[in-house]
């Protein structure tokens, strides 16, 4: 019997070649779309999967009273939190702080600038990470120890040194000026874990970490745990605010109302990756929502890729309606009508499928490429053969069930006189499922030219800055701030720059705040705090940016009062301290050595998917950790260069100098990728 169908089927398929290609191809590029964004959901899901017990693992965050950078949520909490919770609480195994890390490593004349962890020495048991060579219980034990991964290990000392053994006790230096001691290789984490490390350095001996273990309220590391068997994570985290008020909060005549009051919530290793709302994140983030909206294109360009099967199905019916009438004249059962239909689909669907791999190899790299993930689709893994077949056999069913239905319902004698009168139901079921194959594309078309709309506003709207002719260069460690000097001389030098300056961080990205609960006219009040962004900066700051002036003035070398306490504020904020721009000049905030000397015009701190904030501007020539440069329009690659040449003459450091316009579009570079995958399913969907 079921050889009987096949041969059918197969006779079909030769008969109608035009239906059968035109099916065939809609179904493939179905599956096709269907398979990219499957592969790219699957790898989203599956990051840090690998470590063991990773469902008994957890980060503690805080939650801050007040919103910044779009978010109440950080990562950084205090460094004697995590021994303090293993002290404290039996249901807490192990607990480990870490820091992100980038620096310099030397090795001879090897130098590579590389992303690492500085990490207490729980780290590797808290993770089940185990170490190819060396102890994972006593790796980062000893001061100025240092853990390499294999692919790092091989750049700095060879693929003898590890034959033989031969890297640990070897010495590598950090920031050219501290030597550690190699005391554990460790494989290179796989591509879908959160922790992407190349070193892990120990925190034992670091200055800022061990200086602030009896600090509650200063906050820089994560802090990571792994939870008992069975215990639950819902009751550990209802013992936070007590184990607050014993640590934190210790006085209870000056314990803050609840509702200015930093909270600790649990966040789950396995949700780690996918959480965008989080500000100061390890490493490279998903986003949840990207991923649920991905995976619902893929399944409406599947189901309108089923219905377009099924239209045109319905359609060429007519042209196999005495086939039906004569299979039901010599006895054929609706039942076995049924199953020659659904089984010509499945058929089909496999051909689809066949091609659609086809496709899903060739666009994958750039399918890669435009996500941003190293994607591949691994034909070792157990699931994905009967993965593939689930498809085939589910798809065929849905595209195929009701024409094979309708078919089946077909009356004999009509159909040999030649009155073929379908269902009821036909013309008003096919008019639904036209009627939605439309509306879903229109949907896909006018979410593809909104995306397209946003990114056409960001890209001519007005920032606040200038962000065309500025070379910028941040430098990879806080260390380096001491070039700046030197570095200023040799860009002014350059005759086709026009003005230099340096601050914390760009216009792009102002990442440091404060709270203001004093200003002139209004004396400190804890229950009144204005939040503030901020940063300190060099002189030139308004030249090399093309910031505007509202009122007053910029900061002058010519008056040493500057450097005593003279600050510039926007806009937003001077409307937030109650003043004209003009009223504020002269009048101090936060301290009275701290004296407005000027209002600048408001300008987007970060992208404009957040809203422009109250800002103060701090003169501080020292400890800049970004410098800029405006330069003249021309040959800028070659300007590029050569300012590139001369700051590499001060230091080891490789550096890396970029265009302002260049750091601006990486704001939205999600943005634009969302748009360009969009456009492309869209077309697909239209198709």
């Amino acid at each position: 019997m079921l050889t009987s169908y096949f041969l059918v089927a197969l006779r079909t398929l030769r008969r109608q070649t035009g239906y059968a290609v035109i099916n065939v191809l809609g179904l493939a590029l179905g599956l096709a779309c269907f398979v990219l964004i499957a592969v790219f959901v699957e790898h989203e899901w599956s990051f840090d999967r690998h470590h063991p017990e990773a469902d008994r693992l957890y980060r503690v965050e805080q939650v801050m009273p007040r919103a910044f950078m779009g978010t109440r949520r950080f990562p950084a909490t205090p460094a004697p939190l995590a021994q303090t919770l293993v002290a404290d609480f039996p249901e807490v195994e192990a607990a480990t702080a870490l820091t992100e890390d980038e620096a310099l490593l030397s090795y001879g004349e090897a130098h590579y600038v590389q992303y690492g962890f500085k990490a207490d020495p729980s780290f590797f048991e808290v993770f089940g990470i185990p170490l190819v060579q060396g102890e994972a219980a006593t790796a980062l034990a000893a001061p100025r120890s240092l853990v390499l991964t294999i692919p790092l290990a091989t750049k700095l000392f060879g693929d003898e040194a590890l034959a033989d053994q031969a890297v640990l006790g070897q010495t590598v230096r950090l920031r050219d000026d501290t030597d550690f001691t190699v005391t554990g290789l460790v494989a290179a984490p796989p591509e879908t874990s959160s922790f992407g490390f190349t070193y892990v350095a120990t925190l034992v001996d670091d200055g800022t970490f061990t200086s602030n273990l009896d600090q509650w309220s200063m906050s820089g590391w994560n802090t990571f745990v792994r939870l008992a068997e069975g215990a639950d994570a819902d009751a550990f985290h209802a013992q936070m605010p007590a184990f607050l008020d014993r640590y934190r909060y210790t006085d209870p005549e000056e314990q803050p109302p609840s509702a200015q009051r930093v909270q600790y919530t649990l966040q789950p290793l396995l949700a780690l990756h996918l959480d965008a709302e989080l500000s100061y994140d390890l490493g490279t983030r998903g986003d949840a929502r990207t991923v649920a909206l991905y995976a619902i294109i893929g399944v409406v360009i599947l189901l309108l890729a089923c219905v377009n099967y099924t239209n045109l199905a319905v359609a060429r019916s007519i042209k196999r309606a005495q086939e039906v009438g004569v299979r039901k004249a010599i006895g054929g059962r609706r039942a076995q009508i049924v199953a020659q239909f659904l089984g010509e689909s499945i058929l089909m669907t496999a051909l689809a499928l066949v091609l659609a791999l086809g496709l899903v190899h060739a666009l994958l790299p750039t399918f890669g490429d435009l996500v941003e993930r190293p994607l591949a689709i691994d034909y070792a893994s157990g699931g994905l053969v009967p993965g593939l077949a689930l498809l085939v056999l589910t798809v065929g069913v849905v595209a195929g069930s009701y024409p094979a239905l309708f078919m089946a319902r077909l009356e004999p004698m009509q159909v040999l006189k030649g009155t073929v009168r379908g269902s009821r139901s036909r013309p008003m079921l096919q008019r639904v499922l036209i009627v939605g194959q439309y509306a879903a594309s229109i949907v896909l078309v006018v979410g593809s030219l909104v995306v397209f709309q946003q990114l056409q506003f960001v890209s001519q709207s007005d920032p606040g800055y200038e962000r065309e002719n500025v070379v910028t260069m941040q430098l990879p460690h806080w260390t380096l701030s001491g070039l700046y000097p030197p570095v200023r001389d040799a860009w002014l030098d350059d005759a086709s720059v026009t003005a230099v300056t340096a601050m914390q961080g760009l216009p792009t990205s102002i990442s440091s705040s404060t709270s203001i609960a004093a200003w002139d006219g209004h004396v400190g009040d804890e229950d009144v705090q204005l939040q503030f962004y901020q940063t300190i900066t060099d002189y030139e700051i308004l030249d090399v940016f093309g910031i505007d002036l509202v009122a007053g003035r910029s900061f002058s070398r010519d008056l040493a009062s500057d450097s005593l306490g003279a600050v510039l504020v926007n806009e937003t904020a001077v409307q937030a301290l109650g003043w004209t721009p003009q009223q504020a000049i002269g009048r101090w905030i936060g301290s009275e050595e701290q004296r407005i000397v000027g209002v600048i015009r408001d300008f987007h701190q970060h992208s404009m998917h957040l809203p422009i904030a109250p800002l103060l501007l701090r003169l501080q020539p020292d400890g800049l950790t970004t410098f800029a440069a405006r330069v003249q329009p021309g040959d800028l690659p070659t300007t590029l260069d050569r300012l590139h040449a001369a700051a590499a003459q001060f230091t080891s450091y490789p550096l890396e100098l970029r265009f302002l316009d260049a750091e601006f579009d990486k704001l939205y570079r999600a943005d634009r990728r969302l748009g360009q995958t969009f456009g492309f399913f869209t077309i697909a969907a239209l198709l």
